[in-house]
């Protein structure tokens, strides 16, 4: 894997990155986002919010990793107070939905700097391609003088839970989520935190 490139997204990536974060959300934007994907994939949907260069999901927040000109993996990630449910997104989303996500906006930290989602295609894992493309995010939360980073992670995901706790990740909290059929996991998630060393 020394061909793969690590960069900052562009609006280009955007469909790309899009898959990426469906992926790694889990089944979230099929659940937060499901009333609006009539006229428009999902991923279409997504990639529009990507390219903006505002907002949780923005491009601007975005590292990838490149293979031969193809997006293979990316992390995304911001200062933890501008994450959670944002009144733009109360303005957008069911009142119903954010209800069921409820313990998951709650239970933010507002502290430091928060991975938002890190994904890397299939094809391409357990290659040391996340860790490189985390230790970007490391860098850059050392640049914003974070010294925290905190995520939230399916509790069923364990293979993510381990990369994660390899990265130096504690788990400080359970949150609890209801089951629903379009965020298929057991258990809700857990917040996870790491302290930045020099």
């Amino acid at each position: 894997m020394n061909n793969v490139i690590f960069r900052p997204a562009s609006p280009d990536d955007a469909l790309e990155v899009a898959k990426l974060s469906i992926l790694a959300a889990g089944g979230i934007f099929e659940f937060l986002l499901e009333d609006f994907v009539k006229d428009i994939s999902l991923e279409n949907l997504v990639a529009l919010e990507v390219k903006k260069e505002t907002g949780n999901l923005s491009y601007i927040q975005t590292e990838v990793a490149e293979l031969n000109g193809k997006i293979i993996g990316s992390i995304k990630s911001s200062d933890a107070k501008k994450h959670g449910a944002v009144q733009e997104m109360r303005d957008f989303l069911s009142p119903e939905k954010l209800d069921w996500l409820g313990n998951l906006f709650a239970s933010r930290i507002t502290e430091g700097w928060y991975v938002n989602s890190l994904a890397v295609k299939d094809d391409y894992r357990n290659q040391g391609i996340g860790k490189k493309i985390f230790s970007r995010v490391k860098n850059k939360a050392k640049k914003n003088n974070c010294s925290l980073l905190n995520l939230t992670v399916w509790a069923d995901n364990v293979t993510a839970i381990k990369f994660y706790e390899n990265q130096g990740f504690k788990i400080l909290k359970q949150i609890n989520i209801d089951f629903h059929y379009l965020m298929p996991h057991h258990g809700g998630m857990k917040l996870m935190q790491c302290m930045l060393t020099e």
